[in-house]
């Protein structure tokens, strides 16, 4: 709970007038309410003596009727501002969480799972604003509340206070001690949380999938059990709180009891009015709100704080692969080399490439084979600087490509992945995340080096059709166009096509590469395919094999022997029974 305010106390302090403003209206809102009880207690004492006069009659009812309406005006007041704060709060801590996230590394989306990461950017963060606006509204509102009732009630007879009361400091002691035993299961309940939310994003995003497999049952039962879990834990909780919560209303009870007996004793031996007695009265139900309040308020504490240590878990963590001091700026390149380079995951217990050394020059097209689970799409990703290669290492013009702003890096490079991810947004509003600033011009170029311009006519609204999510609504090539032409909007410096035109015909694909050769003679292209068709035309094919180089060389040149590109591409282009090696 400490580290928890010291998280949001920068935020107090850097709005200390509005939190000022707010506590003394709050403190003022929390006062108001004892008033006029003992206005109401003054009048009955001054009716049942037959002392009362019609100015104090007019005073009394002046007062019993306006400072409720003083406490709705402030009460708008303090709502607008203590919601703005909270809003605000919320705000922030999001947009940092978000762009945190954005400069993690990739091997923390391996850690973490993606329901995971949203649960604590909704329900954890959630506890953390709290912490920051309800949480200390109810401190100082109960608290405010229950010293004004008890001074309140000194005021009219201590002994009577002490007997009334006595008892509380200890059950809220006890409660403290049974919630602190506690804590450590809200911790387990979080986890289960992540648990559910990521079953039901699966579920969600993959239900074409499921559907299609006639899995719907299974995935059910599945999401159910998650979800079961999630409310089972919430039971666990909920028997916790509803076990300890009702102490506060035995000892209302209780203090109620007392309250009458003595009180009651009092009046008839004339130490105590009658009018004192119902004000008394009426002041320890006041503490039955502020008490049970409380009682939540310590159960909050548990939650604020596991929701403190989740949320700053991930924005204590340090990205390996971040810029230097005296990062070095790259618009163009001559030369990339990989000088011995080896990389495995950090999940991983061995290299997925290894060894590996080759280099690659501007203007040139390089393709990339080998069979599947080679290390293909991970030997070229090491480029985009997604992770630090193991040994080795990428020079780009003689400096090692550490030394360069990691941002600049990736503006060199247009990636296409194997996986396309397209976002709810038109066809035009997908190209443009290539390239924010292109214009009608550019995109309509992009497109037209894709082969998608055809597939305009086809679409509903042409190129504001709007894409759903993953874009589920295009077919596989579609997909793989319009992330090509997303890629080539950006016109960048390194193309890379990770397999993307596998689910193209052979007519589409070979109108992709012919207007790349045209269009980018001067940029670089790298090409990783299974279909040798779309990497004949290559400067450099390089093949991978078990994570190794074990071939390099042109198309012409890997068919003049035997290897494992020639035995492919016969099987490939004659159809020949071939076995891999």
């Amino acid at each position: 709970m400490k580290n928890a305010f010291k998280h949001v106390f920068w935020y107090i302090k850097e709005n200390r007038r509005k939190y000022f403003w707010c506590m003394l209206m709050l403190g003022i809102l929390s006062f108001i309410p004892v008033l006029p009880i003992r206005y109401l207690g003054k009048a009955i004492d001054a009716i049942s003596s037959g002392t009362l006069t019609m100015p104090n009659f007019i005073l009394y009812l002046s007062a019993i009727f306006l400072i409720p309406v003083m406490d709705y005006l402030i009460n708008i007041v303090y709502h607008y501002q203590m919601n703005l704060l909270g809003h605000k709060l919320s705000y922030t801590l999001r947009e940092r969480y978000i762009a945190h996230l954005f400069d993690l590394d990739a091997k923390i989306y391996d850690k973490y799972t993606k329901g995971d990461l949203i649960a604590r950017v909704t329900n954890d963060l959630n506890s953390l604003t709290y912490m920051a606006t309800g949480f200390l509204q109810d401190v100082v509102y109960y608290g405010v509340t229950i010293v004004s009732s008890i001074v309140m009630m000194v005021f009219i007879n201590p002994l009577l206070c002490i007997i009334s009361i006595s008892i509380m400091p200890f059950t809220i002691f006890y409660l403290n001690k049974k919630r602190l035993q506690k804590r450590k299961y809200y911790q387990i309940h979080r986890e289960i949380y992540g648990r559910m939310t990521e079953n039901v994003l699966e579920s969600v995003e993959g239900v074409k999938t499921i559907r299609a497999y006639v899995m719907e049952e299974r995935d059910y039962e599945k999401t159910a059990q998650a979800i079961d879990d999630d409310i089972n834990s919430w039971w666990k909780i909920l028997k916790f709180e509803t076990l300890f919560g009702p102490l506060f209303e035995l000892i209302y009870v209780f203090a109620y009891f007392i309250t009458l007996s003595f009180g009651a004793f009092m009046v008839i031996n004339s130490s105590l009015s009658t009018g004192d007695l119902i004000a008394f009265i009426m002041y320890i139900g006041m503490l039955y709100g502020p008490l049970i309040g409380i009682s939540n308020v310590l159960n909050m504490t548990s939650s604020i704080s596991i929701a403190d240590g989740r949320y700053y878990e991930i924005m204590n963590i340090t990205p390996e692969i971040r810029d230097e001091v005296d990062s070095k700026n790259i618009i163009k390149f001559s030369t990339i080399e990989f000088e011995n380079v080896s990389f495995k995951y950090p999940f991983d217990e061995f290299d997925v490439i290894k060894e590996v050394s080759f280099s690659i020059n501007s203007g040139e097209t390089i393709g990339i084979a080998g069979p599947t689970g080679a290390g293909k799409s991970t030997l070229i990703r090491q480029i985009l600087r997604q992770y630090n290669v193991t040994s080795g290492n990428i020079y780009i013009d003689g400096i090692n490509i550490k030394d360069y702003k990691i941002e600049d890096v990736h503006n060199l490079v247009g990636y296409v992945p194997q996986d396309h991810i397209l976002f709810r947004r038109s066809v035009d509003d997908n190209i443009a995340i290539g390239n924010l600033y292109a214009d009608i011009i550019k995109k309509d170029k992009a497109m037209r080096l894709a082969d998608f311009m055809k597939d305009l006519d086809i679409l509903p609204e042409g190129r504001d059709t709007l894409v759903s999510e993953l874009g589920s609504s295009l077919s596989g090539g579609q997909k793989q166009r319009l992330s090509i032409a997303r890629a080539l909007v950006k016109d960048p410096e390194i193309l890379i096509l990770d397999d993307s035109l596998s689910a193209v015909d052979s007519v589409t694909e070979a109108n992709i590469i012919r207007n790349l050769k045209e269009d980018r003679k001067n940029k670089t292209n790298i090409i990783i395919a299974h279909r040798f068709s779309a990497i004949a035309q290559a400067d450099k094919i390089i093949i991978l094999q078990n994570g190794k180089i074990t071939n390099i060389g042109t198309h012409k040149q890997l068919l003049s022997y035997d290897n494992w590109y020639k035995l492919q591409y016969l099987r490939q282009i004659r159809g020949d029974k071939y076995e891999d090696n």
